[in-house]
């Protein structure tokens, strides 16, 4: 059962006092932010927060669940306590500010990490991890060719040309491409990295469509 517009409506009203939240659609569920931050999401009308210690500790019983199947445990806050609005403003506010001390600690690591496994620019696509014949099959069709061709598009718009030459991909080939450009498991990719990707995605289709509409009214 996908999220209503009605719970939405609710629980942004009262978290109104916090500054700068909002939510995206996605896929039917929404993204939950905090001054641009994603801070949580919102799936089957309940309130699933990023796990924080700093959160969990404020919470006089704190409930865990997953907002999809896969998905790694979340801090579970159910619409029935969504009444308190000082509560929940603080709960999303401490989750926010624990990500943002999160992000500052780990940046410096973060992107060394990501200098080391970024893949060469050269090569085939058969060189790269996660990416079996199929997968291969279908780059090739949608007119990626290599690896500088794929490291330059990058994963969601390489997804996307497959898509938009009309082959039958899942998104389990996306998962396989950030896997592939990230040199992690597509696996891993599909449980950590999933909600980020699906947004990216949402995005990118958004602007196609724009860039469509603009081109038939001209």
């Amino acid at each position: 059962m996908a999220t209503s517009q009605n719970t939405i409506n609710f629980l942004l009203d009262q978290l109104s006092a916090c500054a700068q939240v909002s939510a995206r659609k996605m896929f039917g569920e929404y993204c939950l932010y905090l001054a641009g931050r994603p801070v949580g999401l919102v799936c089957n009308d309940q309130l699933y927060l990023k796990p924080t210690p700093p959160c969990h500790a404020l919470m006089s019983h704190p409930l865990e669940g997953a907002p999809y199947p896969g998905a790694r445990p979340h801090l579970l806050v159910p619409a029935d306590q969504w009444d308190d609005r000082d509560a929940l403003c603080r709960w999303v506010q401490t989750t926010a500010d624990a990500l943002s001390q999160a992000a500052a600690s780990t940046e410096p690591r973060a992107k060394r990490a990501k200098k080391s496994v970024t893949p060469r620019a050269t090569g085939t696509l058969a060189d790269l991890p996660n990416l079996g014949s199929k997968s291969q099959a279908m780059l090739q069709a949608a007119g990626v060719r290599n690896v500088a061709q794929l490291t330059q598009l990058g994963s969601v718009q390489a997804y996307l040309q497959v898509k938009r030459s009309g082959l039958p991909a899942s998104l389990n080939l996306l998962w396989a491409l950030e896997g592939a450009l990230t040199n992690l498991p597509w696996q891993e990719v599909a449980r950590q990295h999933r909600t980020s990707l699906l947004l990216a995605l949402e995005c990118a289709q958004e602007q196609d469509g724009r860039t469509t509409l603009h081109s038939r009214l001209t």
